[in-house]
């Protein structure tokens, strides 16, 4: 019997043994896949998926999360996102479960990175956060160091620079502290990005090439070709095409090396402008050629828009009139697709700078409120033993109402009258004299022609963080529209509405075609001086100022009360689609007008001819930009 608990003892510390090593194998070759994400995304990922199936074949739960969260990293740097959410969603489960807290952080910190490339700002924030606190707790400073990095890249998406670069800073600090040398070249490329953004040219060069220097020494190959390519924009912004191509042929190669695709396809892009600037016009339209079939498969507007700009200046160059159109057009339809998605963005953006603290506090407010209830309850509960006193009184305060009513009765003629009066004025003051009187019977609608004039205002930050904030920045855009309220009033047109930062107003159709056309753009005119002027002296106290860019049409509209509780005037029509087209192709201090509309007012303005635009409904429309009234 004693043999047989010697002879089980040895065995047991075998197993326990083996399965020891075993796990101690699977961590070292997680290391090892980690350590290739950088390098070569698809070699680890096929080392982590075979370690995951070593993990799960021993039951070492830690290990076989922690390789799905690597496959999950690695399908994220080869730009498959969604599988890269599936993977690192159940490794945080796993380590949920696990309560490991360290790789829960790091799970959380590329959850964050996958909502911040989809511009959900909250969530990446949240998750950003959550990381932060995780690792607090165990004092992690790799993952504070990558919770910080995160905050940052939401910070500069937003535009808040200064708050951007505060937090790479801190999150480089806090890799060195923890000799994190693997995180500091995507840090570095960072802070070169901000330093060429901000016009420090020779700063970002120096930046980049001391983040070349340390992805060399931990092989981090994706960064370095990233910093390659941001050294071949600056050379070729600097006119030094030969070394500029000799940048982004180092970054095509690391690109490929490291199967980037879709940063591939922007190099190559980038390739096709410096041999277009060469004159290589076959080359250019070769490479533009593969990028923008690429863009098409991936849905990805700027980098076709880009391709087919290549593509047209390509065929214009070698004589070929009739391609180069082709993609004139395409290029232009791109465009608008492109400005109405990053109006989208930065609508989203400034609501999300606007509410950025209070969309912090939801979960107090949440529970607030749920006291709130709690509170209301045993307040209900008090008051049922008073109902009696509250009858009594309700009687008493009953037969009072009925005096009053009594005497208030002989006042109700005069109260309504002055009421009436003042119904009237408010609703002259929102909507034109006509469109109230027919309000009054309950069906105005009308068709004529008129002027429609679309404007959009573009902000440009003030030098501190107070002047760009959400709050004065709202406060600068009442200032300016109370200004173009006056203009408007002045000439006789009626603002309709202001959505976000654009602003559209009309004239009256009952007025000559040729005089409301007139009108409009003296209103276009002095809308643009009062801007000038705003601009020359804001920007020289360091000040919140905004850019605009005016586009007119004239034609037929249907005006018309829409709404039955809260009713608005408002204009439909291709006339006011068109005005905005205008406005989408014209240029910032530009006023953008149609063909139609110049025919009218051609003898008063001094006005440029520049090209065709064409509509949804495929319909070509001359394009002039207006200079000034004709002496």
């Amino acid at each position: 019997m004693k043999k047989f608990y010697i002879t089980f003892l040895c065995i047991s510390i075998f197993v326990i043994g083996a399965i020891a090593q075993s796990a101690q194998d699977i961590d070292r070759q997680n290391d090892e896949s980690e350590a290739t994400l950088n390098q070569n995304p698809k070699q680890g990922l096929a080392s982590a998926t075979k370690t995951r199936a070593a993990a799960q074949a021993i039951g070492y739960k830690k290990g076989q999360a922690r390789a799905i969260a690597i496959m999950g990293v690695a399908n994220y740097k080869i730009d498959d996102y969604p599988k890269a959410k599936i993977l690192i969603s159940e490794a945080a489960a796993i380590n949920q479960q696990l309560k490991d807290t360290s790789s829960l952080a790091f799970c959380k910190y590329w959850l964050g990175n996958l909502d911040l490339n989809q511009s959900r700002y909250s969530n990446a924030l949240d998750l950003f956060e959550t990381t932060g606190a995780l690792a607090e707790k165990i004092n992690d400073k790799k993952n504070i160091a990558r919770s910080l990095d995160g905050k940052a890249s939401i910070y500069e998406a937003l535009g808040e620079d200064d708050k951007a670069l505060a937090l790479y800073r801190s999150s480089l600090n806090i890799a060195r502290q923890a000799d994190f040398k693997v995180w500091y070249p995507g840090v570095l490329l960072s802070l070169g990005n901000l330093a060429y953004k901000r016009g420090k040219v020779d700063t970002a060069i120096q930046i980049y090439n001391n983040a070349i220097t340390i992805s060399d020494e931990v092989g981090n190959l994706n960064n370095k070709a990233n910093c390659d390519q941001k050294l071949a924009e600056i050379y070729f912004e600097k006119k030094e095409h030969k070394k500029a191509m000799e940048y982004i042929q180092q970054a095509m190669s690391l690109f490929q090396e490291t199967g980037s695709m879709s940063s591939f396809s922007y190099s190559r892009l980038l390739m096709s402008y410096i041999v277009l600037n060469d004159k290589a016009y076959r080359v250019a339209i070769d490479l533009a050629e593969m990028s923008l079939e690429e863009g098409r498969a991936n849905e990805e507007i700027q980098l076709q828009k880009d391709a087919a700009q290549v593509l047209y200046y390509a065929y214009a160059g070698m004589g070929d009139k009739s391609r180069a159109l082709e993609y004139h057009v395409l290029f232009h339809n791109l465009s608008e697709a492109s400005h109405n998605e990053e109006l989208t963005k930065k609508l989203a953006r400034m609501d999300m700078a606007a509410n950025f603290d209070k969309e912090r506090q939801i979960a107090k407010v949440e529970e607030a409120k749920r006291d709130a209830m709690l509170g209301a309850q045993i307040d209900k509960q008090k008051l049922v033993k008073k109902v009696s006193i509250v009858g009594i009184l309700l009687f008493a305060i009953i037969a009072g109402l009925a005096v009053f009513a009594f005497y208030q009765k002989r006042k109700d003629s005069s109260l309504i009258a002055a009421e009436k009066k003042r119904t009237d004025a408010l609703l002259l003051n929102i909507l034109p004299e006509e469109v109230v009187a027919e309000l009054k019977k309950a069906e105005y609608k009308v068709n004529g022609v008129a002027s429609v004039l679309f404007a959009d205002i573009n902000a440009v930050p003030g030098k501190t963080e107070e002047q760009s904030s959400g709050k004065r920045m709202q406060s600068v855009l009442e200032t300016y529209y109370h200004a173009f309220d006056a203009i408007t009033a002045k000439h006789k047109i009626e603002k309709i509405k202001t959505v976000g930062d654009a602003y559209l107003c009309v004239t009256s159709a009952a007025v000559p075609d040729e005089e409301n056309a007139i009108n409009v753009v003296n209103t276009a005119l002095q809308i643009r001086q009062f801007v000038e002027q705003e601009k020359q002296q804001r920007s020289a106290k360091g000040e919140l100022y905004f850019e605009i860019s005016i586009g007119i049409h004239t034609g037929p509209v249907i005006a018309g009360i829409i709404g039955i509780r809260k009713f608005s005037y408002d204009v439909w029509g291709d006339t006011v689609t068109i005005a905005a087209r205008m406005e989408q192709h014209g240029e910032e201090g530009k006023i953008n007008i149609s063909g139609g509309t110049y025919q009218l007012v051609k003898d008063h303005f001094n006005c440029i001819y520049r090209g065709e635009v064409e509509t949804k409904k495929r319909e070509k429309i001359d394009m002039y930009f207006v200079e000034s009234p004709i002496a």
